[in-house]
């Protein structure tokens, strides 16, 4: 499954959420609404979300996501924000499930090569 997420935040911080999406099929695999963060706390759970349900699922651990912050936050397997908000026991719950992997690959989706990332939920402000 090559699996592709996106995050979304309206203000910042604001409403947010994030989704999972099968690239071969376009089919959403999952959506979150996780109530008011930053779009970066949003794409790092959404890549944490995605690690979790391949795991779960016995898949590859391969995702794709269109942050750059997000995915160094992984794979740095800490996020570096100064936001506190009710996300923080969910953000902190993220970070212990990532230290757990020994290792994942994640890609960064180019949108000028490729196009609007597959999850994307369509909120430009």
């Amino acid at each position: 499954m090559n699996l592709i997420v996106d995050g979304y935040c309206l203000g910042n911080p604001g409403k947010a959420g994030y989704k999972g999406v099968n690239l071969d099929t376009y089919e959403t695999v999952f959506e979150q609404h996780i109530g008011v963060a930053t779009n970066n706390i949003a794409e790092f759970l959404a890549i944490c979300h995605a690690l979790h349900y391949l795991t779960k699922n016995n898949l590859p651990l391969e995702v794709m996501s269109d942050s750059k912050t997000a995915m160094s936050w992984v794979n740095n397997r800490k996020v570096n924000s100064t936001y506190k908000g009710n996300i923080t026991a969910r953000v902190q719950k993220a970070e212990a499930f990532i230290k757990t992997l020994d290792k994942f690959k994640l890609t960064k989706w180019d949108t000028k090569a490729l196009g609007e990332n597959p999850a994307d939920f369509g909120h430009k402000g």
